[in-house]
């Protein structure tokens, strides 16, 4: 992979309901070359960010978080101010030089955080500056996070709450103070034991069965939709629209099926069977388009058998944090296919491997991928980085036909 393509990837930053407010932007060099000045391959990754994608696309009109190591805080690219939270790094020594600069940055406008933060008396001219904190709560727990919320309640200054990784985690932060949070908890279900699944979960949930079923005929599928009006509505806009360029107008369901497939018609309709869950965040469903369509990229840039397949391994990835259950209750209600059951409960197979590797990619555990396992697919960093961006390319599009 060419230095001129880093990894780059965007971890959204919700608030207290669960609206996206931006995204921060996780990245690292394409290469581990110890004589790659860090700086350098910050500056070349946020600018193929948003020269790929586009900022404004990039965090969807909210704002960017960007790191700033000290030579940034102290030369700072050319950001619009009221598009960027600048992220001071916690191993940003507050000197004189640091503190000149940033109260230049904030005097133009620029919105200032402070990244992992611990209270250290060596930094209260920094946390006077500061319009965000961010508290790592994975690393402050307990008694500890609690004391240090107390310590900055009293400051008036916004706080971040990040690693957020389940809901009960969520809940805490969110009755101690905090107004902004980030991390996977919004991927993973909110498990409540005893409940009944709702009417209109259970709608979805029987839909999607339908959908699933290796024997289901045109016929039977026609039907099904039949029977869903705004179901059928919303398929034959995202059809006609001009991601599909067709030359006529698609006017009925028959047509197409017809001009689909019945693969590709499954799983327009299962996409949107699950946007119709209106207790789920946006963001759930943007991230679950995105990972589907990084794999069905995958699958055809490595010239798989089966992309549709590996398609569906993506839709299905976060199915438990749509019905707040475990993933094998609702996969046991499902009829997959073996291989794609496989992926999704164990990371089993090739398909598996893939998704274990997509899911390293969106959360910026580059280290995490094992590329050993994955020599055999040929998969390289390049094509997961490619496909990544045409995934969010993709979901936005999607998104904006489901939503409008």
């Amino acid at each position: 992979m060419s230095d001129t393509q880093p990894l780059f990837a965007r971890q959204p930053i919700y608030n207290e309901k669960l609206g996206v407010e931006g995204y921060e932007l996780l990245f690292r060099p394409a290469t581990q070359d110890h004589r790659f000045d860090p700086d350098q391959a910050t500056t070349e990754v946020v600018l193929n960010a948003f020269s790929e994608v586009g900022l404004a696309k990039s965090v969807e009109g909210g704002s960017a978080y960007i790191n700033f190591p000290r030579n940034w805080i102290l030369s700072p690219p050319p950001f619009e101010a009221d598009s960027v939270v600048i992220e001071i790094l916690e191993d940003v020594e507050a000197d004189n030089e640091v503190l000149t600069a940033v109260s230049a940055l904030k005097a133009k406008g620029y919105t200032i955080a402070l990244d992992d933060f611990e209270y250290d008396d060596s930094k209260q001219a920094l946390v006077d500056l500061a319009d965000i904190i961010k508290i790592d709560v994975l690393a402050v727990k307990g008694n500890k996070l609690e004391s240090l919320m107390e310590k900055l309640r009293p400051l008036g200054k916004t706080i971040l709450a990040e690693k957020v990784e389940d809901y009960q985690t969520f809940s805490q932060c969110q009755s101690l103070g905090c107004s902004l949070f980030q991390g996977y908890f919004l991927c993973r279900p909110q498990i409540v034991e005893g409940t009944v699944l709702p009417a209109n979960k259970l709608v979805v949930m029987r839909l999607l069965a339908d959908l699933q079923n290796p024997d289901v005929t045109v016929k039977d599928l026609e039907n099904s939709l039949t029977n869903d009006p705004s179901l059928s509505v919303k398929l034959l806009k995202i059809i006609n629209s001009a991601q599909y360029g067709m030359t006529s107008k698609v006017d009925s369901l028959q047509k197409a099926i017809v001009l689909l497939g019945l693969e590709k018609l499954k799983s327009w309709a299962s996409i949107i069977a699950l946007s119709k869950l209106a207790d789920k965040p946006s963001e759930l469903l943007y991230l679950t388009l995105t990972r589907a369509k990084m794999l069905d990229y995958v699958a055809r840039e490595l010239k798989l058998e089966s992309p549709d397949m590996l398609f569906t391994v993506g839709l299905f990835s976060s199915v438990d944090a749509f019905f707040d259950q475990e993933k094998e209750t609702i996969l046991s209600t499902l009829p997959l296919e073996k291989e794609v059951s496989e992926a999704l409960l164990n990371f089993g197979g090739p398909a598996g491997l893939l998704l274990q590797a997509v899911i390293h990619h969106e959360q910026g555990e580059w280290g995490r991928i094992n590329w050993q396992e994955l020599e055999p697919l040929n998969l390289t960093e390049e094509i997961l980085e490619k496909a990544y961006i045409e995934g969010l390319r993709w979901a936005m599009h999607v998104m904006t036909s489901l939503l409008s």
